[in-house]
Order: C-alpha cells, then structure tokens, then sequence
C-alpha cells in the first residue's frame, strides 16, 4: 500500500492551525478561570438618611431595593433622594468590593460616567448666572491647545452637542491609543484636548446632532480660560465645597479613598473585576474629566440636583431656562434626543414605572464607565432628585433605569405636582 505523505503545504497548514487551536484552548482556559459565582446569599442594605416625614415612600422604596442587585446581575445598587432642598433617603444594597466581602454603603465611590457633563454643566451654569462666560460667544483658536477648524461654533453648541465634533467612534488610531487603553495621566483639561483636537468637525455647527463626551471636555477649557483657574480647583471651590459635595472629584486626580468602589464585569450569576480587552488594570479616566471621568455618590449628586431645584440663590430662573430648554437644529426641529444644555430635558415623558404612565417633565443625565452605570433625575414639578450608581454594566441601561424610576414613583405619589412657570415658559419657546 502506497504510504500516504503530506505535502510542504499542507504541514505548515497544520501547524498553523495547530498553533491557532492551542491559543484558543490557552485562552479558553484563561478566560473562565477568572469568573467568579456572585454570593448566593441574601445582600446587606446600609441605610443612612431616612427622614421620618416620608416613612411610608421609604418603606415602599426599601421593597425595591430589596434583591434590585441580584435582579440586575450587579455587585451592589446604590441610591439617594432628595426632596425640597434636603437629602430624605439614602441607602446601598450589596458589596463595594466582593473579594473581601466589603458592604456598599452610601459612602461608596462610583464611577459616574457621562453624568459628568452634567456636573461640568452645573459649573458652567453658575459662571454663566454670574455674567462670567457668555454661551453665544464664537469659539475659534482663543482655546488653549486647540486648533480652529472649517467653522467656528459657540460653547451653547458644544452643550448642545450641535457643534459638530465626533465621539470615539469617528476618530483615528491617534485617540484610540488614549481612549482604548485608558492608561495615560493627564494633569489638567486643556492637555486632554489632545486626544481629539486633530480631527475635523463632522457637520455645520447647528445643522446636525452627535452625541459626544469630547464637547464637554472642550466646554471645560472654555470654563477654566473664563473662569481663571484649573478646571478641577474651579468646580471644587464654585461648586462641590457650597454644595457640601465632599466624595466627588476627578479620576486619578488624588488618590482613590477607603471608599472607592471595585468594578466588576458580570454574566448570568457570574463575576470578574473589570478589564480592559481581558486585561485588569489601574483604569485612568483623567483625559476625559469633564464629560465622562467624575467619582461620585449618589448623596453628592442628589445634594447638586437639589441646589438646581431648591435654591433660588443657586441659579436664576432665567438661567435654568436656558440650560433646560431642548435645543433646535437649523431645520427648526428639536435635536433627536431632546437635548437641552447638558441635560435631557423631557418636556412631556410617559413611562409605566412613573405615575402611571402619565406625562411628566423629567430633566436627566445617564452615564456608562469601566465596569459601572449612574442616572440621575430630576423631576421638577415634584421638587424631587434621585440617583443611583451601580459597580457594574448592565446589557440594557433601560433596565437599570427603569429600577431608579419604580424607586423614585414610590415618592412621586405622594407628593403634589406643581404647576411650573419655568415649564410653561419652555414648552412656550418650544
């Protein structure tokens, strides 16, 4: 019998898939080997503020909050409400670190994601009220390390996400080496326009929507040159220190505290700490400060939207006008996300989870980071802010956000909407 024999081809072939076949086992292994089973016991709930007066909303939210982390497939949830100026409810559920079994508590640390445009915003709006920085006046190369490009825009544009910048996925592998890796320190907001400041606009500034995290870090060196100062120093010292706003701060921008939370991946009952391409690391969000790397609690973040609803000394009527006014494209037609200045502002929004499904204004920033999620809603008719933050991802944001509003219902219900000027005013302009 002819003894069969391989030819050159064929055996290099072989090899290569070989190769190939022991890389995916290698891999396969690696892989599963760094999920974790979630704990099968029942989580531990912290509860911090709970303000009498609004006991039976607080006993109803307590029924929610109760098994929400394991609902979401989540290490923990934590969340706060506020009503009227005052912080009435906080509390967590779950673990901020699972490996040592370290409880969440309404102290822990989260990375709030794109909320953070609403913080800068929060900035913005008071150097604004104060005459300091004009919304309507022409950026073009007044900006510290940016380059002017075809068309000149406004700061009202950057906020509205009108002015024609792009996001991660319309830049190069020139912004991808800083935004995938997430590994790179910078030290302030100016030096972070680098990432993005090569790339050209992508439409006529007014013509066209595009949601981008790279506006608002752009409208933050515009609010550092106009305010005098760094960026950070501007927001620790005009808003975090007057709103008692102690556990928020930028990414790496001083060292992580006792309750920094750890972030995780999680998958059907499973769990690993967060990585990058498979990889764990020190993530670094400090490139994108103002529109994505804030930490923060929710107690911080419901003490700001009260100082937005509550306090007249805050900001002006005139001002929450224009930052919670829906912004039109040139055609005339309202933006595709009903995005006002920093905030959505949902004039008229209807969901089951909230009173019922009848319509409600619902001013709102959600954010998605390295292994966490954050919403935060204000609803002004009602006087109420809520927030919550989680140490991991979700597939559906909806999910998570549908949780903050059964919460945030248990409160509406009992308490009596009131007709608002400022709405009027608004839907009026509108």
């Amino acid at each position: 019998m002819k003894k069969f024999k391989l030819t050159k081809f064929t055996r290099r072939l072989l090899r290569v898939f070989g190769t190939l076949f022991v890389l995916w086992l290698t891999w396969s292994i690696y892989y599963y080997s760094t999920w974790t089973m979630l704990p099968e016991e029942g989580y531990p709930i912290t509860e911090e503020v709970s303000n009498p007066e609004y006991q039976y909303a607080i006993r109803e939210a307590k029924t929610y909050l109760i098994g929400v982390s394991k609902r979401l497939d989540v290490p923990s949830f934590s969340v706060a409400v506020g009503h009227n100026g005052k912080v009435i409810w906080s509390a967590a559920e779950g673990y901020a670190d699972l490996e040592n079994r370290t409880s969440a508590s309404t102290l822990t640390q989260y990375r709030v994601g794109s909320t953070s445009k609403a913080i800068t915003t929060t900035g913005i709006a008071k150097l604004v009220n104060k005459g300091g920085l004009n919304l309507d006046e022409v950026i073009g190369d007044t900006i510290r390390n940016w380059t002017r490009k075809k068309w000149d825009f406004t700061l009202r544009q950057l906020l509205s996400h009108t002015a024609g910048i792009g996001n991660y996925e319309d830049f190069g592998l020139e912004s991808a080496k800083y935004t995938l890796c997430n590994c790179n320190q910078f030290d302030s907001a100016s030096e972070g326009l680098k990432v993005f400041d090569q790339y050209p606009l992508l439409h006529k500034p007014g013509s066209g929507f595009k949601y981008s995290t790279f506006d608002i870090n752009l409208s933050s060196v515009v609010l550092e040159q106009a305010a005098g100062h760094p960026f950070l120093d501007y927001m620790q010292t005009s808003i975090f220190d007057n709103l008692d706003m102690d556990n928020t701060y930028g990414d790496h921008a001083k060292p992580k505290t006792e309750y920094f939370a750890t972030f995780y991946q999680t998958s059907e009952g499973y769990y690993r700490e967060y990585r990058t391409m498979g990889i764990r690391h020190d993530v670094n969000l400090s490139y994108k400060w103002a529109g994505g790397g804030f930490i923060s609690t929710p107690t911080d973040l419901v003490k700001l939207g009260n100082a937005w609803l509550s306090d007249s000394s805050f900001l002006s009527m005139e001002t929450k006008k224009e930052f919670w006014t829906p912004v039109k494209l040139s055609d005339g037609a309202v933006n595709e996300q009903e995005y006002a200045l920093g905030w959505r502002s949902w004039l008229k929004y209807e969901s089951e989870s909230l009173i019922d499904g009848k319509p409600i204004w619902m001013v709102h920033h959600g954010g998605v980071s390295k292994g966490s999620m954050n919403f935060l809603v204000l609803f002004p008719e009602y006087n109420l802010v809520i927030d919550a933050s989680i140490n991991a991802r979700v597939e559906s944001f909806a999910d998570f956000a549908d949780e903050v509003k059964k919460i945030a219902n248990c409160f509406l219900k009992s308490i009596p909407k009131k007709e608002s000027e400022l709405f009027q005013e608004i839907t009026e302009h509108l």
